[in-house]
């Protein structure tokens, strides 16, 4: 029976998602589990798996844990030492936001020597910053929404920066989620006004055209038995301009995915794109992609890539897997990718360090 480490939480704005996610993950995995929580200050507690997520609120958390780096382990601490030792044999990464799906988790597994349920770390890094993800996307030919860059620095020139464009406009944190910060523009007073709240979260924020008849989609994509696939289209309904934070994890109103109609020939572009992106930026884990479709236009967008989505986007494979089939395929997933890396040259005896004092003479 392998023991499977989820780490959730951690210094990020997302962090309370983080815990509902783990807090479900826990169900799709067969095993030994074992709950490493990173509180708001980046410490880690070992937790009991009966943790709901207001007992991360309520309750003192007592056992710090360590990353034994060499040893494939994790240590848990009492009074400043360490007094058990558990084998990693799979980290499940379940951290929305910075500080763990911006890739840190991933480089934490790579250093640990450990497989990770999650994606490497430069397409993690990549998907985590919107203006990069927009940059590579246009680089591959996929379709993405025009728009401009705006940091502190830049703001003084933002009539400069915003003159090719009309508005209304939407203004985007880099590199925050679950659609903090977010905010819809129809004029210059709101342009500066959202740019003010976005740089409390970020130093970096994506300014772009926003679309007036448009639906949101959401597909995901992993790999099963080495093959990639893709879920279903998932067209999220909200009753505001954008799906908000409150739409996704407050609002108790259902949704209802039969009040838009997709075109079937949409919803196939979309699981190609999917497909093409998983495999072209080379991620791993499970992703979902969002994307903007502009019914106006009927053209196609992909809006953002979330490499550690919510509840790890098993709400888009259950008509496929069972809990626990899906994470079965995801843990052979990291396995075997794991065991691929491994066969990878890392040393290379260059002889250098042989001469006196390691340094060569001249």
């Amino acid at each position: 029976m392998k023991n499977i480490i989820i780490v959730y939480g951690g210094k990020s704005t997302e962090h309370d998602i983080s815990v509902i996610t783990a807090c479900l993950a826990r169900g799709y995995f067969k095993g030994e589990i074992y709950s490493v929580y990173f509180d708001k200050n980046n410490e880690s507690f070992l937790v009991p798996n009966d943790y709901t997520p207001v007992k991360h609120v309520t309750e003192k958390l007592k056992n710090k844990v360590v990353f034994l780096f060499g040893e494939k382990k994790i240590g848990v601490c009492k009074r400043n030492r360490i007094v058990k030792k558990i084998d990693a044999d799979v980290v499940i990464n379940c951290c929305h936001g910075n500080n763990g799906e911006d890739g840190t988790i991933a480089a934490l597994c790579s250093l640990l020597g450990v497989p990770q349920v999650g994606s490497p770390l430069i397409p993690s890094a990549v998907a985590m910053d919107k203006v990069f993800t927009k940059r590579v996307l246009r680089d591959a030919n996929v379709p993405v929404i025009e728009g401009f860059e705006v940091t502190p620095h830049s703001i003084e020139n933002l009539r400069d920066l915003a003159k090719d464009y009309e508005f209304p406009l939407i203004v985007k944190p880099a590199t925050l989620g679950s659609s903090i910060g977010v905010k819809v523009c129809s004029d210059f007073e709101e342009l500066n006004e959202a740019l003010a709240l976005a740089f409390r979260y970020d130093d970096k924020v994506l300014c772009e055209r926003a679309l007036t008849d448009f639906i949101e989609l959401n597909c995901a994509a992993m790999r099963v038995n080495g093959e990639i696939v893709t879920s279903v289209v998932d067209c999220p309904v909200s009753i505001h301009d954008i799906l908000t934070f409150e739409d996704k994890y407050v609002s108790n109103q259902p949704i209802d995915l039969k009040k838009t109609e997709v075109p079937k020939s949409v919803s196939g572009k979309v699981t190609e794109l999917t497909s093409e992106i998983y495999g072209g930026l080379g991620f791993s884990g499970v992703i979902r992609v969002d994307y903007l479709y502009d019914k106006k236009t009927d053209k196609l967008f992909v809006n953002e890539i979330n490499t550690i989505p919510g509840s790890l986007a098993y709400g888009l494979w259950e008509g496929r897997f069972s809990r626990a089939e899906y994470g079965q395929a995801l843990i052979e997933q990291a396995i075997a990718d794991n065991i691929a890396l491994e066969k990878r040259l890392f040393v290379f005896d260059s002889g250098v360090l042989k001469g006196i004092n390691g340094i060569k003479k001249k």
